[in-house]
């Protein structure tokens, strides 16, 4: 391959890359100014999954959530397991409420 046509690859790599750091930064500014997935799908012509999977990482209203923290069903499940797979529990212990 000619020197010329791998520079030009090389020059293609660069320009890609610019342009998606130009659209994670408009999608924060756009995410932190009220846009939604769907609005933001229909500007870059993707399914607003689509965007959202692209995006996600650095949405800043995602990262302004609260971590969900366990119900008491999640939390008893889980030691049930745990009890379980140590062999100190055969059956499941009720729950009353």
């Amino acid at each position: 391959m000619t020197v010329w046509l791998r520079a030009g690859l090389r020059e293609v790599v660069a320009v890609r890359e610019a342009l998606n750091s130009l659209e994670a930064q408009l999608v924060v500014q756009a995410r932190l100014n009220g846009c939604t997935w769907a609005e933001l799908a229909e500007d870059l012509e993707l399914t607003a999954g689509g965007v959202r999977r692209r995006h996600l990482a650095i949405d800043p209203v995602f990262a302004r959530r609260p971590v969900r923290r366990s119900s008491i069903d999640e939390y008893h499940a889980e030691f049930v397991a745990a009890m379980r797979a140590q062999g100190i529990l055969l059956e499941s212990p009720t729950v009353s409420g």
